[in-house]
């Protein structure tokens, strides 16, 4: 079933609220994180912007990009928490 527009845009936009609380804690740690994980967030960091960007179209494509890069967010939280 697909979800409507107005249902996308609140996906959406809680994805992009974690995403962004996860970007400033990402942020905070990185100066004491490896070198790995400096390398994934400079592939990750990117995609942020690009994330942000395609928020005026709620498509379940933007909802899925937004959710795979909260997990991604989340997980190198993890590795340099």
């Amino acid at each position: 079933m697909s979800q409507t527009t107005s249902e996308l845009k609140n996906e959406y936009q809680r994805s992009l609220e974690l995403m962004r609380t996860l970007r400033d804690e990402v942020r905070l740690k990185l100066h004491l994180a490896g070198m790995d994980a400096k390398d994934e967030w400079r592939k990750l960091e990117p995609r942020l912007a690009e994330v942000e960007k395609a928020g005026t179209e709620f498509t379940e494509a933007t909802c899925k990009a937004a959710s795979e890069l909260v997990q991604r967010l989340s997980k190198l939280r993890s590795s340099i928490s």
